[in-house]
């Protein structure tokens, strides 16, 4: 893939909050004009937590956040990871969509998850994100159960990701 993989600086943040707005309104985002914003984006970046994918142009294509603080909810799910992190704010382009960007950038952030010693990653993906959950079900994530988060509801997923995963 002619893509590169890397974590976002702080100077990456005016290109990623565009990227941000360019889903909000998108079929199934629960994004909205005051999320993700600015403080969220310098707070992921500061943590080392966001990832994001380019192009040859050194355009920013695709962004996902790894989030590691178990207040992203338990939710009684019948999770199955004991050190888990949490997928959060996938996003791909819209004109870059459906060239399987999501799925390389879904290894690569598995890769990084498992190098940090998690064992699972769990995400909320709403309820009417159809593409979302094709591309996550497509990807090995196991669907764990529905919860109403943020006044919004969700499916919950998870997909181990332990040495004996050979999909990253």
């Amino acid at each position: 893939m002619d893509y590169l993989f890397s974590l976002a600086k702080r100077s990456d943040t005016p290109e990623i909050l565009k990227l941000y707005q360019r889903l909000i309104g998108t079929p199934g985002c629960t994004w909205h004009t005051g999320y993700p914003n600015r403080d969220t984006v310098e707070a992921d970046i500061d943590r080392e937590a966001l990832y994001m994918v380019t192009d040859k142009r050194y355009r920013i294509v695709g962004v996902a956040s790894v989030e590691t603080d178990e207040d992203e909810g338990e939710c009684g799910l019948p999770w199955q990871s004991a050190n888990p992190c949490y997928l959060s704010r996938l996003g791909v382009l819209p004109e870059y969509q459906g060239r399987g960007i999501a799925t390389w950038l879904l290894q690569k952030v598995s890769a990084a998850c498992r190098r940090q010693g998690h064992d699972g990653i769990r995400l909320w993906v709403g309820t009417d994100n159809t593409a979302a959950i094709r591309l996550y079900e497509r990807n090995g994530f196991v669907f764990k159960g529905n919860a109403h988060r943020h006044g919004l509801d969700f499916r919950g997923y998870e997909r181990m990701i332990g040495n004996t995963d050979k999909a990253d």
